[in-house]
């Protein structure tokens, strides 16, 4: 079933085994072209984690975008960019305790209830394309096991279902509005508003678990390119590109 909400096109299918994967086959698409699940088989998040999508659940959702050339240096904002429309739409539906983990994990009281998955593509002469995922908790009232001490969901949270395709559209509104600010390269703006919406940004303490290494610190914001700035030691600040941040304990005073 193809859906027009402008500027997007959506394919809604029952199943698929990844909407990211999908979509990224779709080489002649447009920009603005989404796939929807109602269950993905075969979901992942970042660092190849899988992600729990049963059907009817959750948000299953893939964007492609296609940025104009010389872009390439900004990109890495897009996906922050996506957590703030995703934590935006959710408090605008009146759901409290939402935050940002670093760098685009959504939670809701401490516990994660959406991630991002966005995945530059291109070759050769080829434009570059970004496939950008969404993957929300909504509806959701158990986790197998692994997930049951780190993810929730909106009803489990607020004891409400959500008409599913209506949060969608809501949060491609939202996306829609921040790209563009994304496109007039006003970065400072998701930067600051990611900021204000994360309890993680600044003087946190923090576990940063990288490839081989383990570093605690005091988070002290972002970069202009979205990095995370982590006080060490005795003053000393390293920038973090890429790793798995865990809170030690409540916001230093």
């Amino acid at each position: 079933m193809i859906i027009h909400h402008p500027p997007f096109t959506i394919h809604h299918f029952t199943s698929l085994g990844s909407t990211n994967d999908h979509l990224k086959a779709m080489t002649a698409a447009p920009e603005f072209t989404c796939v929807f699940a109602d269950e993905q088989t075969a979901g992942r998040g970042r660092r190849a984690r899988t992600w729990h999508s049963s059907p009817g659940d959750g948000l299953y959702l893939s964007i492609l975008l296609r940025p104009q050339s010389g872009s390439s240096s900004k990109i890495p904002l897009i996906s922050l960019m996506a957590a703030v429309a995703v934590a935006e739409t959710l408090i605008e539906r009146g759901v409290a305790g939402v935050d940002i983990k670093w760098p685009n994990d959504v939670l809701i009281n401490g516990r994660k209830v959406g991630g991002i998955l966005a995945e530059a593509v291109s070759g050769g002469s080829e434009a570059l394309r970004v496939i950008l995922g969404a993957g929300v908790n909504l509806n959701h009232q158990s986790f197998p096991p692994d997930l049951g001490e780190t993810a929730t969901s909106v009803a489990i949270e607020t004891g409400e279902r959500i008409a599913v395709e209506e949060f969608r559209d809501q949060l491609l509104d939202k996306i829609a509005e921040w790209y563009e600010v994304w496109k007039r390269g006003e970065t400072g703006l998701i930067i600051n508003r990611w900021q204000q919406l994360s309890t993680y940004a600044c003087g946190q303490r923090v576990t940063v678990n990288l490839d081989d290494e383990k570093i605690a610190g005091v988070t002290a914001g972002l970069t202009e390119t979205g990095a995370l700035r982590l006080i060490v030691g005795a003053g000393e600040v390293k920038t973090i590109l890429a790793g798995e941040v865990m809170r030690l304990r409540k916001t230093v005073e």
